[in-house]
């Protein structure tokens, strides 16, 4: 049952198997067999030969691994690019408001430049900032609940998607790195989406963002330059477009996703399928328009197979 898919710089996928208790890495061009496999299969475990429902992974350019687990454990897991232990990191906290205390941990997200990786704290609606070294330095905080978060080195700030409290809209935020702060909220007006459950951004196109909840929905946030102006940093984003797909798939957002291993095909289809555009059964909505939709179920569980990806960028 994947759940997170990486690809990192020299092209190897890696995936996250709740059902499993595993990583998965595969090379690229060579998708029958994993070349690395951490964790036991079908076994779970708190201790650093097992994990227990692994949610997500990134990989430095040191080719170190980090493994989000997950939904039993609180912690972050480090591993060398041969599969050798290091570290863990990170505790159990219910309550939010500890430097590394963490409910589940749901979702990764790597800043290469200043060597630290971002973890979302889903129940405590928190983003927690730990640097290679497992110092925790920094947390911010999002309404509800923190689901996915991919960070974007131009502006310096995370992309979030929450599921709120007491029924306010679930939004995607903008979050500065730097204080910490909410900057940006999308959409502007009262639209909000149902289950949120994955996002990723593509440089100069936007970001994607996917709905666990039927019908199943991907959303596409498109990027708009900002003004010339020296002091200018921050992009804004514009939700354009709606895509619906079969079934919750996870994002992988790398530019020739030819060859892929058979088991997570369906990986990329959403991303080849993403540039296309229907001219049916659209509708306009504050923005929104639909641009495709081809199936619908009833499947309302949260956590599916559905996951964002990351790319070493």
């Amino acid at each position: 049952m994947p759940h997170g898919v990486y690809v990192d710089h020299h092209g190897n996928v890696f995936v996250t198997d709740v059902a499993r208790h595993q990583v998965l890495k595969y090379e690229e061009g060579k998708w029958e067999e994993p070349a690395l496999v951490l964790g036991e299969k079908f076994v779970p475990g708190t201790d650093d030969a097992h994990f227990c429902k692994p949610t997500s992974v990134v990989v430095n350019a040191d080719d170190f691994i980090f493994v989000g687990d997950g939904y039993c454990n609180a912690r972050v897991v480090k591993f060398n690019k041969h599969g050798k232990f290091i570290a863990e990191y990170g505790s159990l906290a219910e309550e939010g408001g500890k430097l590394g205390g963490m409910y589940v941990v749901h979702d990764l997200t790597i800043n290469h430049g200043d060597r630290v990786v971002y973890v979302a704290d889903r129940e405590n609606g928190q983003i927690h900032t730990m640097s290679y070294k497992s110092e925790f330095t920094a947390i911010a905080s999002v309404p509800g609940k923190a689901y996915a978060i991919d960070f974007i080195a131009e502006t310096r700030s995370i992309a979030a998607v929450n599921i709120s409290d007491h029924g306010s809209p679930s939004k995607v935020m903008m979050i500065d790195v730097d204080s910490n702060n909410i900057t940006a909220v999308f959409p502007h007006n009262d639209s909000s989406f149902v289950m949120p459950h994955a996002i990723t951004r593509l440089k100069n196109i936007g970001i994607y963002l996917g709905e666990i909840k039927s019908p199943f929905t991907i959303w596409k946030l498109s990027e708009v330059p900002p003004e010339r102006e020296t002091n200018a940093r921050k992009s804004d984003f514009k939700l354009l477009n709606v895509i619906t797909s079969q079934i919750p798939l996870s994002f992988c957002h790398r530019s020739h996703c030819s060859g892929v291993y058979p088991g997570y095909l369906l990986t990329i289809v959403v991303v080849i399928r993403c540039r296309r555009r229907s001219s049916g059964d659209g509708f306009d909505r504050n923005g929104f328009q639909k641009l495709l939709r081809d199936y619908d179920s009833s499947d309302e569980e949260e956590d599916l197979v559905f996951k964002n990806s990351k790319i070493y960028r």
